[in-house]
């Protein structure tokens, strides 16, 4: 992959557009669902506006996926979708990572986490909320593409350190401190999200392999 220096915090600016387009969840349900639905909470919510909810901010998240990829590769000349496979060994400790996630995630449920989800919702709202979590993992995965290429292009050199994930870390990490109230919850999606840049390494780029693991971690 070749690195370049003269566009080196365009790749920083482009992880925090990935990161404010989380944040259009916020938008929607401050100033554009309270239209139809009030002034209710989001545990207040109909199933159907639930889904609404789930429907319209993956729809956001989407576009903003699509165009973050197609200008990154127009302007910055940086191709997200990247296809060198990986060492074996290094796919093996990606897997050890994904599983340390899934048992994050359990040791907070009290259970698997998409066992919880699946009790908890019941199966209509668990499929439109994990549609929703597919899109998160995009927007996930390009703060940290993005973070992990501003570093490299600021030392002109590919490097084993995930900066990616620590962009991740203080930024979708940090966020759910203050979004969930919770400095435990905030704390442990921290940790995802260096774990999630050391994945992004191990995988070698992956894009497929990238997304697929994120995903099983996030979501299961």
């Amino acid at each position: 992959m070749k690195i370049g220096k003269k566009c080196s915090w365009d790749y920083f600016w482009y992880a925090l557009y990935a990161f404010a387009g989380l944040g259009l969840e916020l938008l929607l349900a401050g100033f554009v669902e309270p239209l139809w639905v009030g002034q209710k909470g989001f545990s207040e919510y109909t199933t159907v506006e639930r889904i609404v909810h789930w429907l319209l901010t993956s729809l956001c998240w989407g576009i903003m996926i699509l165009l973050l990829a197609r200008f990154s590769k127009t302007k910055l000349q940086f191709d997200l979708i990247c296809s060198q496979i990986p060492r074996r060994t290094s796919i093996l400790v990606a897997a050890v990572l994904v599983i340390v996630c899934v048992t994050l995630n359990a040791m907070d449920w009290g259970t698997v986490k998409i066992v919880g989800e699946f009790t908890k919702k019941g199966p209509i709202l668990f499929v439109f909320q994990y549609i929703y979590y597919l899109f998160e993992v995009g927007l996930v995965f390009l703060i940290v593409a993005f973070g992990q290429q501003f570093a490299e292009s600021l030392l002109g050199r590919e490097s084993r350190i995930p900066f990616g994930g620590i962009l991740l870390c203080c930024t979708w990490g940090a966020i759910h401190i203050m979004s969930q109230g919770s400095l435990y919850t905030g704390l442990g999606v921290m940790v995802f999200a260096l774990l999630f840049g050391a994945i992004y390494l191990l995988l070698s780029r992956n894009t497929k392999y990238l997304y697929l693991a994120m995903a099983l971690a996030f979501m299961i």
